[in-house]
């Protein structure tokens, strides 16, 4: 079986611009506004970002199935 090298080195920098880890610490307290919203704001994006992981997932083991020799 051989690896894929496409998507896994774009992968940190994704999971990075996705959970708004390049996003400064004074402006995220901001947007939570230090209540309970921000948890629930943390854990809706973890969600969504396992959502998009299954299907990138998904999209690449039909190309294989579709272009398989």
């Amino acid at each position: 079986m051989r690896k894929s090298k496409g998507v896994s080195a774009l992968l940190p920098l994704w999971v990075a611009v996705a959970t708004g880890a390049l996003v400064p610490a004074v402006a995220q307290a901001q947007m939570m506004g230090g209540s309970m919203m921000g948890g629930m704001m943390w854990l809706m994006a973890v969600f969504w970002l396992l959502i998009a992981a299954v299907l990138v997932l998904a999209i690449a083991a039909l190309v294989k199935y579709l272009f398989k020799k």
